[in-house]
This record gives C-alpha cells, structure tokens and sequence, in this order.
C-alpha cells in the first residue's frame, strides 16, 4: 500500500483497525489480569498491581519514545526513498532497546522493596506486590523490544503483522492467566507468569519479518555514533513523558486514595484505570496508526491527505468516546462488577462514585491524544510533549491537591476530567498554529 497515493479511507482503516486492535491485544494483558485478580485474588491483589503501576510506566514509555520516534524518522527516510538511512535507524535502535531494558530491569529487581516502600506500599501490601514485580522485571525487556519491533513493523508496511503479532500475544495471556490462576490457583505470581510469557510471542512471530523478502528495513552493520538515535528519541519525547507522567500521577493518586479512602481506595483506582484504559487504548490506536501514515505524506509534501486523515481520525475518537460514556453512564455496576468480587462492598462503592465523574474525560482525551500523535508525526515534539504532560501530569496533579479543597472527595474524582478538558483546549490552539495548510 502507498500512503501518499492509494484512496485515503482505504489506507487510514487498513493502518488503524489493526493498530486499535494491536493496542487492545496490549491493554488486555492488564485488563485480563484485573479480571482474574479481582475475582480470585481480590481487591489487595488489584492494589498491588497498581501499586506497581509506576515502574512499568517508566520502562514502557522509554520503550515508546525510542518505538515511535525513530519510526516516525525512518519512515520519513523511507519517504524519501534513503532506504539504507531508515534500516540504519532500525538496527540502532533494536540495539539501545536491548542495553536498556535489561540493565534497567536488572537495577529495579535488585531494589524491589526499597522501591515498594518509596510508592507508599504498607507491609501487607509489599508482599503482595513483590510476588508480582520480580517475576514481571525479569520478562519486561522482551516487552520493551517486541514493542519496537511492532512500530517498525508497521512503518515497514506490514500494519497486520504487527496486529497478529499482539493478538497472539493477548490470546495466551488468557489462557495461562486461566490456568494460572484458575486452575493451578498461583495467584498474582501466576498472574505475573502468564503475562511475561506472553510477551515473548512478540518477538518471535515479528523478529522473522525483517530478514524475510517482504522487508524495506533490514538489519544492518550500525556505522558511526548514535547521535541520531537520540535526536530521533527527542520525536518521541512526547510519549515517553505521558507515560511517566502517567505513572507519577498515579503514585500521586495512590497516595491522596489510601490517605482518604484507604487500601479499598487504590484498589478502586485500579478499576477505573481499567475503564479508562479500555476508551484511551481505542483512541490511542487510531491516533497512533496516523503516524506513519502522516510522516510519509509530511515528507512527501501531501497536505491536503493529511488534512483528510485527521477529520476521519477526529470522527472515529469522537464515536469511541460516546460509547464509553454511555456505557460508563448506563452500566457502571456492570462494569464494576467485572473486577470485583461481590463482597468488594467498600471498594465497589468508590467505584461507583467515581464513574459518576470520570465519563466527563471521554468528551476530551480522544481529540487530545490525535493532536499530539499529529504534531509528532510532523517533528513538533516539543508542542507534543506539551499535550502530552497537561493531560497526564501537570493538570491532575494540580487538581488532584486543589480541587478536594473546594469539593472533598469528589474533587478527587474530577481531577481527570478537569485535566483532559483544559489540555483539549491547549490542543485546539497549537493544532491551529501547526495546521497541515501552515507546515507544507
């Protein structure tokens, strides 16, 4: 398929329908795991995993600037016919992956309960915890690699490939999480076991793709220092500081959630996460499927295609987020219920309470997250980064310390929405000022 040519519904759905697909094979590991732990673990289990949120946000948004921001370059390159630059970027990039996750990973298992103790976790909750994070650290690299290899993948025209590739992986997480669980009752160890080996599917069903005929990008002697790897990591700052952001937010709301509403209060955290993960993922798909759509047509000067790519990116996040709202609206007992078990009275009620709120977020964060995969796309990494940490740290952090002032606890609950609808106003102004008619 040629991005820059061929009828722009036919490419946008093609790039996006596996990529949300792709992203909800991702989020269903943790989904899967909520599941499962809640119903068999119960509600501690859910607050040790969230509890353990942060260290995960930290290595998946790393693996993420590197995925998406040499991506984005090489598909420009690939755009511009330098073949040879782009599978340079490529095989820089898999080697930076690989040092780090694993030096990374190696450093925070060595420290678990000092990292655990920093996060607020008390004694009963530490335990829990450990028994998920040290066997979750030693699988993570290959996550953090199979997720670069799923960016190139994609920009290297093989979008269902990459697709079936997180599918697969999704699919044996629940089966093991089943018999893990279920059946051999491990617990959240068993949790632990089932998503790591999960996430070594990646790697073997995507590696083979780039030493096959069908591959632009090759792997191939790195040349030279890696200045532009990390000039090509600066595109995709904007992903890596949302999701760490992400995480501290979290560590923060973990916090104000245990000091008011106590362990029940993370665990019903954990649960509206899990809501809003589901909507996010959806949108994120889309928004993401653009950027190698839009940094091929960027370099190919094509402006008006990428106007057209975005109005049909803004309806599809505009139709997602309407759903979410009413089924968080109509069925958030339901929804509740699919986490926790029936004796959760405590925590099913924060839950609850808190739904009344959070279906204001879904209006917002779909616009939000397709600006900010746009303005990557066109090498503004710094407006990005911008959207980008509004949403995710410096306004729900703001808000969650200012607004129980005003309204107590259900201030606590508004500080996402607030957050989300004063970045979509930010948003709106800069996709002005960068509008695809003013950058070509």
């Amino acid at each position: 398929m040629n991005v820059t040519k061929d009828k722009i519904s036919s490419v946008f759905f093609q790039y996006s329908i596996p990529s949300v697909l792709g992203m909800l094979a991702i989020s269903s590991a943790s989904i899967v795991d909520g599941f499962f732990i809640g119903n068999y673990v119960g509600d501690f289990g859910l607050a040790a995993i969230n509890i353990t949120f942060p260290i995960f946000s930290l290595l998946f948004g790393f693996a993420l600037m590197l995925a998406i921001g040499s991506s984005v370059t090489s598909g420009k390159l690939i755009g511009e016919g330098d073949i040879k630059s782009a599978s340079m970027i490529f095989s820089k990039t898999i080697i930076c992956i690989t040092l780090f996750s694993f030096i990374t990973s190696t450093i925070l298992f060595l420290n678990i309960e000092t990292i655990l103790y920093l996060f607020g976790a008390n004694e009963n909750l530490t335990k829990i915890a450990i028994e998920y994070l040290s066997i979750m650290l030693i699988f993570i690299p290959f996550l953090m690699i199979g997720i670069v290899l799923d960016y190139f993948v994609r920009v290297d025209n093989r979008p269902n490939l990459a697709f079936i590739a997180l599918l697969l992986s999704a699919f044996i997480n629940v089966v093991l999480d089943w018999f893990m669980i279920v059946y051999l009752q491990k617990g959240i160890f068993g949790a632990a076991l089932a998503t790591g080996i999960s996430q070594l599917a990646l790697i073997f069903i995507l590696l083979p793709h780039f030493f096959s005929k069908k591959a632009t990008l090759k792997f191939v002697k790195p040349i030279g220092n890696y200045i532009q790897i990390i000039k090509a990591s600066y595109n995709g700052a904007s992903e890596f500081v949302n999701e760490i952001s992400v995480g501290i937010t979290t560590l923060i709301f973990n916090y104000v959630m245990i000091k008011n509403l106590g362990v029940e209060g993370i665990a019903a955290f954990a649960v509206i996460n899990y809501l809003l993960l589901i909507g996010i993922m959806i949108s994120f798909g889309i928004s993401d499927s653009l950027q190698p759509i839009i940094s091929k047509n960027f370099g190919a000067k094509e402006n008006k295609r990428i106007e057209e790519f975005l109005k049909f990116a803004f309806i599809t996040v505009g139709l997602v987020g309407f759903i979410m709202i009413f089924l968080i609206i109509f069925t958030p007992n339901s929804l509740a219920n699919v986490f926790l078990e029936d004796t959760n009275y405590k925590t099913k009620e924060i839950v609850l309470n808190f739904a009344m709120f959070i279906w204001i977020a879904f209006l917002f964060n779909g616009v939000n997250l397709v600006i900010s995969a746009y303005l990557t796309a066109i090498h503004k990494p710094l407006y990005s980064m911008i959207i980008a940490i509004s949403r995710s740290f410096v306004f729900p952090v703001i808000f969650i310390f200012v607004l129980p002032f005003l309204f107590e606890t259900q201030g606590i609950f508004l500080a996402i929405p607030m957050a989300e609808f004063i970045t979509f106003i930010i948003a709106i102004v800069l996709y002005k000022r960068f509008s695809p008619d003013k950058i070509i």
